[in-house]
């Protein structure tokens, strides 16, 4: 049998990044924890939305609207230790979003920082989303591409000594990628699944994929939709119990389609399953 020739292809400068923000992270003490949670009412209310008005909006934006404001609530998730040991804590909420946009040909997850991102609606979430992946050039992190360039001329081993101090930088580390970090995986791939991606946050939130399963609901097994989250933390940092009131928080958000009032309608109401325990 003719064997076929191998392909050989260049690989894109910004994958270089990629590398070295792999093992700038591995400084970090990382806990992960991987969780559920019924999402069957915001799903609705945002199918509902798209019958009604022909739009769609996006469901990453409601998930990063949860997560700031779960944040909001207690900012000490989302410190940062500086040089003298201090913990810096920022009352605004900065949510690093990696967005893929094409460059040089090729398509990139450049991080766009949605800032104070706790006190913005569903809506103004989504448009900005939206925006930067129409046009990059709207985003920051991208109109930075020559200061990027620039960096990858310096050696790699001063190259990752930065990246793996910028958090201990966090003026810094909030202007280049934000306070809080989350990635939507699921939004690339059908299907259910969890994913752990790389520490660059205190706090990270890895949104996964969507899977459906009946649950207990006022004595009838019906059909509900469960989001599969990834949360890490910075050990150094954040302690379990935080943590823990964080990821209550969030649940209740995300479960309660907190956010997506003016999106409700009355044939979007379900029981929770299983009552407060999912609170």
């Amino acid at each position: 049998m003719k064997r076929q020739a191998k392909q050989v292809v260049a690989v894109p400068w910004v994958r270089r990044l990629v590398v070295d923000t792999g093992r700038a992270s591995r400084r970090r003490h990382s806990v992960h924890g991987l969780f559920e949670v019924d999402v069957t009412k915001a799903r609705q209310a945002l199918r509902a939305h798209r019958r009604d008005t022909g739009e769609a909006l996006s469901f990453t934006a409601f998930v990063v609207s949860c997560v700031a404001r779960a944040v909001a609530a207690d900012p000490a998730v989302q410190a940062y230790r500086d040089l003298r040991g201090r913990e810096v804590i920022f009352p605004e909420v900065d949510v690093g979003l990696p967005i893929e946009v094409e460059l040089d040909g090729v398509p990139f997850a450049f991080t766009h920082v949605l800032r104070d991102a706790g006190r913005r609606t569903v809506r103004e979430l989504h448009d900005e989303i939206r925006a930067v992946r129409a046009d990059p050039a709207l985003s920051p992190s991208v109109r930075k591409q020559r200061w990027a360039r620039a960096y990858l001329l310096v050696p790699a081993v001063l190259r990752t000594g930065l990246l793996g101090a910028l958090h201990r930088f966090p003026g810094r580390q909030r202007a280049i990628a934000g306070t809080v970090g989350v990635t939507a995986v699921g939004m690339f791939a059908g299907g259910g699944g969890w994913g752990i991606a790389f520490q660059v946050h205190t706090l990270s939130i890895v949104v996964g994929g969507i899977t459906v399963r009946p649950a207990l609901c006022a004595g009838q097994l019906v059909d509900r939709e469960w989001l599969q989250l990834t949360v890490s933390v910075d050990h150094d940092v954040v302690d379990g119990a935080p943590a823990a009131r964080f990821v209550n928080r969030l649940r209740s958000l995300l479960t309660t389609a907190d956010g997506l009032d003016e999106l409700r309608t009355p044939d979007t109401e379900l029981p929770d399953p299983l009552g407060s325990a999912w609170n």
